[in-house]
């Protein structure tokens, strides 16, 4: 599996302290449908995601984030 899937994992079950079902995560779960997360969630998501990977999120980043297949591919564009 992509180590960045493996680190997201990790962060989410931090983040959103098993309140999400991050056991399963895949390139292909939906952060909204899947995940349950709202906007709230996202940008707690985003937040995280950019201490670790020591990334900078644009405010059109939001509009192309679905799943985690494109949180991965944002992350790995910008490292």
């Amino acid at each position: 599996m992509n180590p960045t899937i493996e680190t997201l994992k990790d962060l989410f079950q931090q983040v959103f302290e098993g309140e999400i079902p991050c056991k399963e995560l895949n390139e292909e779960t939906r952060l909204i449908e899947d995940l349950g997360m709202n906007s709230i969630g996202l940008l707690y998501m985003a937040m995280s995601v950019e201490n670790t990977f020591n990334i900078q999120f644009q405010n059109t980043d939001f509009d192309h984030l679905r799943t985690v297949g494109d949180v991965v591919m944002l992350i790995e564009s910008r490292i």
